[in-house]
């Protein structure tokens, strides 16, 4: 079953040497319980899809990270 996913797009301008015009999409997500996360891609890789992929691979990491205590 497809779970509902919040999102926030935002554009960065992220400037390099050989690239001076370079912008990068920021994605801040919501699922679920989850609390909120970014992805970030290439303004010229973005496409609907590459953001659905990057989002459920995150996912899918995250929710199968332990979670580690540490008493200091």
């Amino acid at each position: 079953m497809a779970q509902q996913v919040r999102i926030k797009r935002t554009t960065l301008a992220t400037p390099a040497i050989d690239d001076p015009e370079r912008r990068t999409i920021q994605v801040e997500y919501v699922a679920g319980e989850l609390p909120p996360h970014f992805v970030f891609i290439p303004e010229k890789e973005w496409t609907k899809e590459r953001e659905a992929e990057l989002i459920k691979a995150d996912m899918k990491k995250r929710l199968t990270t332990t979670e580690e205590t540490l008493t200091i």
